[in-house]
């Protein structure tokens, strides 16, 4: 975001006059209800440029709310939340402008199943930013190639599995070139042997230095790919801090009983590729 100079509003300057860097995201006390329902409940948070920051907890505990409250797709009771810098939950935000630049993706793929797969990646790119189709093409297979699907662009999402739909619906999310990527549990609805497939990609993702904000069961990702964890139960943030620190030494004994009761990872995503698991999928040699 830049202001009428073109100076980077995310960047502040300190009294002595150095430059400091605003968090990409910050929640500042934001409560959150249905009916009388209290789903966040005084939330404080930062993500910083390039952070992965990774939040666990129980259902219910207010973790999706929390994403959809940050793309405004769920309107705040009280708080307020910054976007590089600038507060969106101020009236006269322009939200579509805003949602261009906070991906999301969702436990459901959500693609449009007339469309193939190339099109479903292009078609907002399309209509939202009038971007010309043989441009938008380009920019799409070369979005599911990074996700390892270009051979799938003719495809319709019938034709794909669930891994495969989801990877999709990862790439159709960085068509729009956001800022900010929010992840909502994108593994819970797959089969256990197309997890790996998509959390390649989400790693690869914050390897490239995507700002993330990742709901997620799956701790063994949380542990090698983010940057700092929090844990929530019953709309609070319980517990944060480095994900190995939290995950092997948690100081609150609601974060121990959480965690005491999840399944891990059995493997390290450290050795696997995009490649491996796309030869696993299709029946080619283990």
């Amino acid at each position: 975001m830049t202001s009428s100079t073109g100076e980077s509003v995310a960047t502040r300057y300190a009294a002595d006059g150095v430059a400091t860097e605003e968090p990409v995201v910050r929640l500042e006390d934001v409560h959150k209800s249905f009916g009388d329902n209290l789903v966040l409940n005084g939330i404080d948070l930062t993500v910083a440029t390039g952070e992965v920051l990774v939040v666990i907890g129980p259902s219910g505990s207010g973790k999706s709310t929390l994403l959809r409250c940050v793309n405004l797709l769920e309107p705040i009771q009280r708080g307020r939340i910054f976007f590089e810098g600038e507060e969106i939950t101020k009236k006269g935000v322009n939200l579509p402008a805003l949602r261009q630049r906070i991906g999301i993706v969702f436990q459901q793929f959500n693609l449009f199943p007339q469309l193939k797969a190339i099109d479903n990646v292009t078609l907002a790119a399309r209509r939202i930013r009038k971007m010309p189709r043989a441009q938008a093409e380009r920019r799409g297979l070369e979005l599911l190639r990074s996700v390892g699907l270009e051979e799938k662009a003719r495809q319709h999402p019938h034709q794909l599995s669930g891994g495969q739909q989801q990877r999709v619906a990862i790439a159709r999310a960085l068509m729009m070139e956001p800022h900010v990527m929010l992840f909502d549990e994108v593994t819970s609805a797959l089969d256990p042997e197309l997890v790996g497939e998509v959390l390649i990609v989400m790693r690869d993702l914050a390897r490239s230095g995507m700002t993330m904000l990742v709901v997620t069961h799956e701790m063994q990702f949380a542990r090698e790919v983010g940057d700092r964890l929090v844990f929530m139960d019953e709309g609070r943030i319980v517990e944060e801090g480095h994900p190995a620190d939290v995950l092997d030494r948690p100081r609150e004994e609601r974060t121990r009983r959480f965690l005491s009761r999840s399944l891990q990872l059995a493997h390290s995503l450290e050795e696997l590729s995009i490649t491996d698991e796309v030869i696993k999928e299709e029946g080619g040699v283990e």
